[in-house]
């Protein structure tokens, strides 16, 4: 790596991955008694045995889907861009890409709850309240909100980069 260039990096596993898991763990409980009274009972067509072949694979491909989407979420700076979501759900801006970036107070109620947030004129990738970024992009325009546990250094490296830094905050 150059001298000079510098790389931000932080990861963590939001607390609302974990209820995922609990559904998971709590939706095989109840498809493993329920396929147990179907192979007691033998397989036959008036006892439940269709819903449960029709619904099984899909509610476990919805939930391991959600469950992978969300596992980490992580914030990232390379030297040449920002990338920042989820392991599953993410976007990556070159330099050249963002307008403009701020520092933000981000609370989840504002953005209707967490994870991947979609608002008028913005997206959101919200694990906590507290401090975040707000970028501007050349996509459409649209603005990004994220967590970021270091708004200062990360704002740093932006302002190294020649990204416009602005001083209000939400």
């Amino acid at each position: 790596m150059e001298e000079g260039v510098v790389v931000y990096s932080e990861t963590e596993r939001p607390w609302f991955a974990w209820v995922f898991v609990i559904v998971l763990l709590i939706v095989g409980a109840c498809y493993a008694k329920w396929g147990g009274e179907i192979f007691e009972n033998g397989w036959e067509d008036n006892d439940g045995t269709m819903p449960f072949l029709i619904t099984i694979v899909p509610t476990f491909v919805v939930l391991v889907f959600c469950l992978r989407a969300s596992w980490t979420y992580f914030v990232r700076e390379d030297g040449f861009g920002v990338e920042f979501g989820y392991t599953g759900w993410s976007v990556r801006f070159d330099y050249s890409d963002i307008i403009e970036a701020k520092r933000v107070d981000v609370r989840w109620i504002r953005w209707g709850g967490f994870g991947w947030r979609l608002r008028p004129g913005g997206i959101g990738y919200i694990v906590r309240s507290g401090p975040g970024i707000q970028i501007v992009t050349t996509r459409s325009g649209r603005s990004y909100t994220f967590n970021c546990r270091d708004c200062e250094a990360m704002l740093a490296v932006l302002d190294k980069a020649g990204v416009a830094i602005l001083d209000c905050q939400d």
